[in-house]
């Protein structure tokens, strides 16, 4: 009888075993770099927090290197109901008010950008993204963007004019650069690193982070630290999956998610010295110019968005430097 006790125990518990793996959802993750980026180990991370926040109901697989497509390719399959979850840098393509937390000089720190990222002002930039189909549950960093080049050391804003720059498709880099008297040329980051070797770019302007990631150092010379803008990465989801799963399941989702890009704001933060070290031994030459001057040089970009979005663009930009 005890045999038998065992026995029926076992196969009930390997029913509800089965019957659990059979009822995970799918959540596939995409995104543009390496398994050793930053993003990555955030997704990871995630993965590892949600299975303990709710064990055995999601079943994650993340998509590195831009396997599943370019950003805008994935932030559309999102919408599409292909894929549930992407990191971008290019929402603003749903909604062009959020670009304008990528203007120039906005930020004044780390603990600044924190602030503006819980601040009214920049939720109100988000508020129209479900009815798009997407949905923007973390910011990560991507870092304090600077430029680099094959043509030239760069000193002052002056050494900037001429040089034909690569650019995301963020209408903030591209105003950004035509104030500096470059030639922006907008493209995918996967296809940066060929563009550079051909020479197709003379540049281009990433965080310490990318340069690194992206190997960037293999074919430029130059690195030029302006901090010029401050870029978050955007985690978001599909509405519909969003919308279809238990409200414990994305408390859940949340919870996590702020698990690891806390984690990895606090790692970006100390990562910084290093990858800079890392890029001075792999050869680049840099340089540090006067920031104030390319802060001073860069203040007309601002008109283009006051143009574009009037009095909002203004009250936010007031809004956020008043914290």
């Amino acid at each position: 009888m005890k045999i038998l006790k065992t026995l029926v125990a076992g196969i009930a518990l390997a029913a509800l075993a089965a019957g659990s793996a059979a009822a995970q959802t799918a959540l596939k993750i995409g995104h543009g770099h390496s398994e050793n980026h930053s993003f990555h180990q955030a997704m990871t991370k995630f993965s590892e927090a949600l299975e303990r926040e709710a064990p055995g109901a999601f079943e994650v697989t993340i998509y590195p290197q831009a396997q599943l497509g370019s950003e805008r390719e994935m932030q559309e399959q999102l919408t599409t109901g292909t894929l549930e979850m992407t990191v971008t840098g290019v929402l603003a393509i749903y909604e062009p008010k959020i670009t304008l937390l990528e203007l120039p000089y906005l930020f004044r720190d780390r603990e600044h950008i924190l602030k503006a990222q819980q601040s009214e002002p920049t939720q109100e930039l988000f508020a129209t993204l479900p009815d798009k189909g997407i949905r923007l549950v973390g910011f990560l960093e991507n870092g304090f963007r600077h430029i680099t080049n094959n043509t030239r050391a760069i000193n002052s804003p002056a050494d900037v004019v001429g040089l034909k720059i690569r650019t995301p498709e963020n209408l903030a880099q591209i105003e950004t650069f035509k104030t500096l008297g470059a030639s922006p040329t907008p493209m995918p980051f996967s296809e940066l690193y060929a563009a550079l070797r051909q020479g197709v770019v003379d540049g281009q302007e990433n965080p310490l982070q990318g340069i690194n990631d992206g190997k960037l150092f293999e074919v430029q010379k130059h690195l030029t630290l302006t901090g010029h803008i401050y870029n978050s990465a955007y985690v978001i989801v599909s509405e519909n999956f969003f919308q279809g799963l238990q409200p414990e399941e994305q408390e859940a989702i949340e919870t996590a998610l702020k698990e690891a890009t806390d984690w990895q704001f606090a790692y970006i933060t100390e990562r910084d010295g290093e990858l800079l070290e890392s890029l001075k031994q792999a050869g680049m030459e840099v340089t540090e110019p006067d920031q104030d001057a390319f802060r001073t040089a860069t203040e007309p970009a601002y008109d283009a968005f006051y143009q574009q979005f009037g009095d909002d663009a203004r009250n936010f930009v007031e809004g956020i430097r008043g914290l």
